[in-house]
């Protein structure tokens, strides 16, 4: 029974913390692309409407890209912060050329698409990522 409490808690902390990166690369985003225009200036509350609708449109793009990602990791144990980071940006990059279809050469959005991507991928790490692989470890061998 521990066991399968321990695949549940896995679970949940997977979740947690895939929600917790896009929320954060959707806040990151957010201040690059909009907090450096003249879209805000005195409109605060601007802010607060577009965080959850950016959370929530890049949450839909990249979870099938991030969930392969962090399938591999569980499996393997992968628990280095780089690994997150290049992941991250791979999900961005697969956002930018499958999913966007840029028809112009906009190299800031790109450079920031790919940020973002980074962002989230360490914030997952902060997360979950650390703890990858648990699952795959008896209770007793593990160390403490």
């Amino acid at each position: 029974m521990s066991q399968v409490l321990h695949y549940v808690y896995r679970f949940a902390l997977i979740v947690f913390g895939f929600i917790c990166a896009i929320t954060v690369a959707s806040i990151f985003l957010n201040l690059l692309l909009i907090g450096g225009s003249e879209w805000i200036g005195s409109e605060g509350p601007f802010l607060y409407m577009t965080v959850p609708a950016f959370a929530v449109v890049i949450g839909y793009s990249v979870f099938f890209p991030a969930a392969i990602l962090i399938l591999y990791a569980e499996l393997t144990g992968w628990r280095d912060w780089l690994f997150y980071a290049l992941g991250g940006a791979g999900t961005a990059l697969f956002v930018i050329v499958w999913k966007w279809r840029p028809q112009s050469e906009d190299v800031s959005t790109f450079a920031a698409i790919l940020a973002t991507g980074v962002v989230g991928g360490c914030v997952y790490w902060l997360i979950s990522g650390r703890s990858a692989g648990g699952f795959a470890q008896q209770p007793g061998d593990r160390q403490r």
